[in-house]
């Protein structure tokens, strides 16, 4: 027989594998509304688009806002790459 304190732990062990488990399966089985798409309407983990002109890739979430009328997001919608500063 297990003492009442290595009962109490594996009570709560057992009880947070099983509302883990139950929220994992929550998520797969019925997602929220708005874990499928921005609020723009594009879907989440959307890859960049080439612009065909500048051959530069285009984020397609801003893309979608500039074409809705949100024009200052079409300027930051060419991926601009990190620099590396270097120097001293």
């Amino acid at each position: 027989m297990l003492p009442i304190g290595q009962k109490q732990m594996l009570t709560l062990a057992l009880l947070a594998g099983f509302m883990t488990v139950g929220t994992f399966v929550y998520f797969f089985v019925a997602p929220p509304a708005y874990l499928h798409r921005t609020r723009n309407g594009v879907a989440y983990f959307t890859p960049p688009v080439i612009d065909p002109v500048s051959s530069k890739p285009l984020n397609v979430d801003r893309l979608a806002a500039y074409y809705k009328g949100n024009v200052a997001a079409g300027v930051y919608a060419v991926e601009k790459t990190r620099a590396v500063k270097g120097g001293h």
